[in-house]
């Protein structure tokens, strides 16, 4: 996939949820802080790309234009924080459904989320060129799979060390309104999980290993990614 601009990936910023209308308040891009890029996103540096393309911004997965999430109800450039987005999720359309689903899923297991901006540098500060005083902002993804600077729920279940947590985590996802197609990927591993299919060991008492782990949970999550 080619695009004309960058991207940068923060986590920790799920601020809240309305569940009944599908909304997540969180934060795209925070300010003052230098990111592993290098870059510090002065305060106002969204101002005139939030007012002037507000129409045109997209909410996406995975930085995929083909897979719309919903839509932004509010861009706040002026929060001291960060830049402040409220998105709308469509959770009539399976991918809305599902990552709408996976993000309050991993909050309620205090997991991360991350969001990522697409953008375009326009101006820097002249005496500190590491400031970023103007984006042009395109859009903004949250994201199924882990960056350099943080991990998803899949790396996450890396510390999950016995069978029954694996389980545990499995069920809680069951609980959630995935779509179909994901409940039954669900399905299907907790049916192996209990039959001990998944898992090569040398003794019955063995436990998986986090990579088992791992693959096994990528699998599950793979109408999500």
């Amino acid at each position: 996939m080619i695009t004309p601009y960058k991207f940068k990936n923060i986590t920790h910023e799920i601020t809240d949820l309305d569940e009944k209308k599908g909304i997540v308040v969180a934060y795209a891009n925070v300010y003052d802080v230098k990111d592993s890029d290098g870059d510090i996103s002065a305060k106002g540096s969204f101002v005139k790309t939030s007012t002037e393309n507000y129409q045109r911004i997209g909410v996406f997965k995975n930085h995929n234009p083909n897979i719309s999430l919903g839509i932004p109800l509010e861009l706040d450039a002026k929060d001291s924080y960060g830049l402040r987005t409220v998105t709308k999720f469509d959770t009539s359309i399976t991918d809305g459904q599902d990552m709408y689903n996976h993000i309050v899923f991993k909050k309620e297991n205090n997991r991360n989320t991350e969001l990522s901006i697409g953008y375009e540098v326009m101006k820097r500060d002249e005496k500190n060129r590491a400031i970023i005083t103007e984006y042009k902002l395109w859009e903004y993804s949250f994201l199924t799979h882990w960056a350099a600077n943080s991990a998803s729920i899949v790396e996450d279940v890396k510390s999950l060390k016995t069978r029954h947590d694996i389980l545990d985590t499995l069920c809680k996802m069951y609980d959630r309104n995935y779509s179909d197609q994901t409940i039954q990927q669900i399905e299907k591993i907790l049916k192996s999980l209990d039959n001990k299919e998944p898992f090569e060991s040398n003794t019955p008492t063995d436990e998986p290993t986090p990579e088992q782990i791992k693959e096994t949970l990528i699998e599950a999550f793979n109408n999500v990614r």
